[in-house]
């Protein structure tokens, strides 16, 4: 089928050449956003992407600072340094007096953090409705969780929701999402440490992260764990094991009978992992007395 440009009467749009030069690089959000903003001259990148349905407000920002660096866009007048948290807190009194959202966060908030707030921390808490672009769902889930871990400031909860927003998260389906897989991965945590016979607290970041990634790239259960660390010996640290695990990933190796017909394990091992031979004819007896391994025969007899 065969298209041609149809008569257009109604209103038209300038396209700069920096944007059709970069229409084979630049990914569809991107070009919306190009779009937009020659519309409109909005460049508020809480804006863009509720006018959009861009996934998230961070989306917006990375199609902003792509046209910069294309030229299309410059930063407004000189560089300003960004207000504090408590400048941009004393900003939200009279701008909060007409949302009905901003009672309801306040109560709830002190009622999640079981503490009264002053008047300085309620004005920072309402800057993150209205000036960070929280949702109040997810600043009242975040509340519960800093609560849950005894972290109980309005700074601990900023500081949790950047996190928060640096994994992607904006609504409050996001954020249950993200909490039920944090409670996940505190679980695996303590049975990991159970494993290695150290305290969950002990573990670093890094060794988390390890563990999380066991269960949810790799598919490694706890039987699997359990077969390292007994290949591990005395080296049964979490770097160690991940290192076993992540050989055995390497060549295919996914189940503890695999990892087990690999070969045979050294010293006291043998006797806990193999299982127990089955009965022979007693025509072969004759014959596996020149092949028995007499020093295994001699260990289990002890």
């Amino acid at each position: 089928m065969v298209y041609q440009l149809a008569t257009y009467s109604g209103d038209t749009l300038a396209v700069p050449q920096t944007v059709l030069r970069h229409l084979a690089q630049a990914d569809g959000d991107a070009v919306r956003v190009a779009l937009y903003v020659l519309q409109t001259k909005d460049c508020d990148a809480r804006s863009i992407a509720r006018a959009l349905g861009l996934p998230s407000i961070e989306a917006a920002r990375r199609a902003l600072q792509y046209w910069a660096g294309a030229g299309l866009l410059e930063r407004a007048g000189a560089a300003a340094p960004a207000p504090t948290a408590q400048e941009t807190a004393a900003k939200v009194d009279l701008a909060s007096l007409n949302d009905p959202y901003v009672a309801v966060l306040c109560e709830e908030a002190q009622t999640a953090l079981g503490k009264a707030l002053g008047r300085s921390e309620l004005q920072r808490l309402v800057a993150l409705y209205l000036h960070d672009g929280w949702p109040p769902d997810v600043i009242l889930l975040c509340c519960a969780e800093s609560a849950r871990q005894g972290r109980r400031s309005v700074a601990a909860i900023a500081r949790e929701l950047t996190r928060w927003r640096e994994n992607g998260v904006e609504t409050g389906e996001d954020a249950e999402r993200y909490l039920r897989q944090a409670k996940q991965r505190e679980a695996w945590c303590a049975e990991a440490a159970a494993q290695f016979g150290i305290e969950p607290a002990a573990l670093t970041r890094w060794e988390r992260g390890a563990i999380a990634r066991w269960h949810e790239e790799w598919g490694v259960g706890r039987e699997m764990i359990d077969e390292a660390l007994l290949r591990a010996g005395s080296k049964n640290t979490v770097r160690y094991v991940d290192g076993i695990l992540r050989a055995w990933r390497a060549q295919g190796i996914t189940t503890v009978e695999a990892a087990r017909g690999q070969g045979q394990l050294a010293g006291s091992n043998i006797l806990a992992t193999e299982r127990p031979a089955a009965p022979r004819p007693a025509a072969s007896a004759q014959k596996d007395l020149f092949n028995r391994d007499w020093a295994a025969q001699f260990n289990e007899e002890d």
